[in-house]
């Protein structure tokens, strides 16, 4: 059986960053990452996946950068009921996340990372070690487990006992149709169910995507995909010396969807906390953070029960003036959106 100093499970984002991280910053350690799939398959799974990622959350992570950019954004719009549309200069990339993700395992690897094709079937603890038994017939043993498995974790699950609060299903097109190529939309309203639809260029095409089942795309599709997004945070994303990541520990946002931004940095984050050979570190960092403000959650709930009228009153204040000037109105004229406008603030600052 052999056996790391840290293994990792799931090679999407988070998985991807604790591997580069823990290898980067101590080229020693013995750090194996695993993902179910490889070749055309993985780059076909994370073609599914979002591909808008901020410019802030790169600052977060030197020395990695935007790779593999398709497009850079420099506007964020959203169209709401009514009429109201609201625009924001906000700096990003859509990048091609397949390759992006190749490159900074090529960079683990360089360092004498190792990468196997496996799928955990079960985790025991012994002796304050983990003990994984995989698909392949291999066990391998870690002081350090990192769970970054996706939103069926299968670390969460045997480790853990817990479920994402909420999963939000979506479906998404990659359609022919020309937008802006600097520009990433979401329309909002009832139909989406507290969530809304988003259009992002995608080369020579274009990305729309929505809640499973509340909309319908009229262009000629070239490809649909359908994922499931974990959300709501989980009460622990540490047991013992076993660390949850990413989608893994529900960190996506329920008011964007966003989940690169917060999967990378907690991957970095997790791997400072098993560098440091202090898992509480990590939980520490994740209980106030930011991206773990309860504010979203309860926005995107309170926007399931607004109807027409409800995101028409919630957005009339912003169709005029300044966005600055239009947010304080709102707070003063309309007290019971409050909730939600410091929601939006709070998401405009790490949600994707």
């Amino acid at each position: 059986m052999e056996e790391y100093d840290a293994v990792i499970v799931g090679g999407g984002c988070a998985g991807t960053s604790a591997a580069f991280f823990l290898k980067e910053y101590r080229p020693e350690m013995n750090v194996l990452l695993m993902d179910r799939l490889d070749g055309k398959n993985y780059d076909l799974y994370h073609r599914m996946c979002g591909e808008a990622v901020s410019e802030a959350a790169f600052r977060q992570l030197r020395p990695l950068r935007a790779e593999h950019v398709v497009h850079d954004i420099n506007y964020v719009e959203e169209i709401w009921p009514g009429g109201v549309v609201m625009g924001i200069r906000h700096n990003g990339y859509v990048i091609d996340r397949p390759k992006f993700l190749r490159s900074v395992q090529g960079r683990y690897l360089a360092k004498g990372g190792i990468m196997e094709k496996d799928a955990v079937l079960s985790v025991q603890r012994e002796n304050g070690r983990y003990t994984l038994s995989c698909s392949s017939g291999s066990k391998v043993a870690a002081k350090y487990l990192i769970g970054a498995d996706g939103v069926n974790s299968r670390v969460r699950r045997e480790v853990f006992g817990t479920e994402p609060p909420e999963v939000i299903w979506t479906e998404q097109y990659i359609v022919d149709k020309d937008l802006p190529s600097n520009k990433i939309s979401f329309i909002q309203g009832p139909q989406y169910n507290g969530g809304y639809r988003w259009e992002f260029p995608a080369g020579k095409h274009a990305r729309i995507g929505f809640p499973r089942g509340t909309d319908v795309v009229k262009e000629d599709i070239i490809e649909k995909h359908r994922r499931a997004i974990p959300t709501g945070g989980l009460d622990r994303i540490t047991d013992g010396r076993c660390l949850l990541v990413g989608d893994a520990a529900a960190m996506p946002n329920p008011l964007t969807f966003g989940g690169i931004r917060a999967a990378l940095v907690s991957g970095r984050k997790a791997a400072e906390a098993v560098l440091w050979d202090d898992p509480g570190t990590y939980e520490r960092w994740w209980r106030p953070s930011l991206f773990n403000h309860p504010s979203f959650m309860r926005a995107y709930r309170q926007f399931a029960e607004l109807n027409e009228e409800g995101y028409k009153e919630s957005a009339r204040m912003f169709g005029r003036g300044s966005l600055p000037a239009s947010f304080f109105k709102a707070m003063l004229i309309y007290p019971k959106y409050r909730g939600l406008y410091m929601a939006y603030v709070r998401s405009a600052m790490v949600g994707w």
